[in-house]
């Protein structure tokens, strides 16, 4: 896995332009790395160090050419860690885009800077080097998976999360930087706080629960990152890099913490992706109502301007609700509101305009009979025949329609949406809230709840006693770009162990099955310039 994820050769072209002797080979600390991840479930360098040094046999140290020692001369087993360590600086420092000190805490004014670097446009071109790297580790099982088909029965469905990730270093105080300038207090939805970083990823994930336990649940891409630092552009990052692997596109569940971000920096680029958001709203989202072409929006949805208001208000009903005990009644009652909704006629056009009609197919309304006398000739009729076992004829019948309550007011003086059959709807109404499944629908509430207990799935078996993500105890070396490399081997190791997971419940051999064959081709890890570029100005394809 590790040679096949193409990180060796990056690191060796680093190192090649560097003066001196060459030193401990690089390929040998993240190897061992990534062992002492698989066996102790931990990326402290002593542990590697130990990994790869004497738990590895003969045959392997003569292959790879392992330095070595005598166990019982420390003076000798010293002076090879030393080795060890230095090769793992140098790859730090060539990929830090702003060395400092490391060994003390910086002034509170100065490790401002180094985080202003790490978080500005200034240092863009190497954080997005070390991205490619820590993903390149994390999808080579996916990519693997792919090429073994094991990814056949996936739909395209992913969950997006961010979750804590504790640092070892001390946090910030009044007068002294932390020994992580880049990191800051993680909050956490249930009210507490650690210091550390934020870790983006995103998760296979499923809609339908008859999907279950048909392909192995791998995590699809990670990014290490300030909290609360654009979390909208790590979650189009990790999306977009999926994009190039492989062409199927589902659901995008996230929290409400996704909800509240800009729709052009995390909305909207998941839908150029193809990607269709399922998304939960907060109590201040669902509360406000606003008025589009005469018609009522709300909860990303648009309604008839003479909708009951008892209606209406069992939205807010619904996200008061304690627990899913009185939620489920509530969706129950959510049904008799369906008859009001406008219906979207077709998708987007090329501005992102949408075309919704009157919803008088499915209630009784005398404007809308008004205005159907004045654009024909023909008057409809009510049949005398019923077919009662037919379910569409029952409820096209007009006695089984609700009937709309108007007031007297003259044509021409209604709102718009009730003076024309249909109304444009620009791209910019709702963007937050606009989703293809309406929200606290039953079929949302399907999709919402079991894409999102994947993702949270995910996060504890990264955090469980086997990966320890969350130990800052066994990931020790300091700095962001240690971080995200040894939190890039946790999730790598971990997505290993479910491919494994996944291949003994299949009953087949876990050491062959993994192994290509003549005829499976990994995919490439689509190239930096490859992976589109995030833009604002694209159409959706969903609503």
């Amino acid at each position: 896995m590790l040679k096949r994820s193409g990180v060796l050769e990056v690191a060796e072209e680093l190192f090649a332009p560097l003066p001196g002797a060459k030193g401990y080979p690089i390929r040998l600390v993240l190897l061992g790395l990534v062992c002492a991840c698989y066996e102790k479930a931990s990326t402290n360098l002593d542990d590697g160090f130990e990994a790869i040094t004497f738990g590895t046999s003969e045959r392997l140290r003569a292959e790879l050419s392992i330095p070595t020692c005598d166990i019982e001369d420390q003076d000798a087993v010293n002076a090879l860690y030393n080795r060890f360590h230095r090769a793992w600086n140098r790859l730090v420092r060539l990929l830090d885009a702003a060395p400092h000190e490391r060994r003390s805490r910086l002034p509170r004014a100065k490790g401002r800077k180094i985080a202003a670097v790490w978080n500005g446009p200034g240092g863009a071109p190497p954080l997005r080097r070390l991205e490619e790297l820590a993903n390149r580790l994390v999808t080579t099982p996916v990519r693997t998976a792919f090429a073994k088909r094991l990814m056949r029965h996936w739909t395209g469905d992913v969950a997006l999360d961010t979750t804590s990730l504790p640092s070892w270093a001390k946090p910030h105080t009044r007068k002294r930087s932390s020994l992580e300038p880049s990191a800051n207090w993680h909050y956490k939805g249930g009210g507490g706080r650690e210091f550390g970083y934020s870790l983006t990823m995103a998760i296979t994930a499923h809609a339908d629960p008859a999907s279950a336990g048909r392909y192995p649940q791998l995590i699809l891409g990670m990014v290490l990152h300030t909290p609360e630092k654009d979390m909208g552009r790590h979650a189009w990052y990790v999306s977009s890099v999926l994009s190039q692997f492989t062409h199927l596109r589902g659901f995008a569940a996230a929290d409400r913490a996704y909800t509240k971000l800009r729709p052009k920096n995390f909305h909207q680029p998941m839908r150029d992706l193809g990607f269709m958001p399922v998304l939960d709203f907060s109590k201040t989202q669902v509360g406000p109502e606003a008025h589009h072409q005469g018609a009522i929006a709300k909860v990303g949805r648009l309604f008839c301007p003479r909708t009951p208001r008892p209606l209406l208000d069992l939205y807010q009903q619904v996200r008061d609700a304690k627990n899913e005990r009185e939620r489920v009644p509530l969706r129950e009652r959510l049904q008799e509101i369906e008859p009001y909704a406008l219906v979207r006629k077709a998708t987007a056009d090329e501005r992102g305009n949408e075309r919704y009609s009157c919803p008088a197919a499915k209630v009784n309304c005398p404007w809308a009979r008004e205005r159907e006398q004045r654009g024909s000739r023909k008057k409809g009729t009510v049949p005398l025949n019923i077919d009662l076992d037919g379910p569409r004829a029952r409820a096209s019948y007009p006695a089984a329609r609700p009937t709309v309550d108007v007031p007297d007011i003259p044509f021409g003086e209604r709102p718009k949406c009730c003076d024309q059959s249909s109304v444009t709807v620009q791209a910019n109404v709702m963007p937050r809230m606009r989703q293809e499944l309406p929200w606290q629908t039953m079929s949302w509430a399907l999709a919402y709840q079991s894409l999102r207990s994947h993702i949270e799935g995910g996060n504890g078996r990264l955090k469980s006693v086997d990966a320890a993500l969350h130990a800052r105890e066994k990931r020790q070396p300091r700095g962001r770009v240690a971080q995200t490399l040894l939190a890039a081997i946790t999730v790598m190791v971990e997505n290993i162990i479910e491919l494994e997971r996944f291949l003994r419940a299949s009953k087949e051999k876990t050491s062959t099955a993994l192994v290509l064959q003549a005829d499976e081709t990994l995919p490439p890890y689509p190239a930096l310039q490859e992976i589109p570029a995030l833009s604002g100005t694209a159409i959706s394809r969903s609503p």
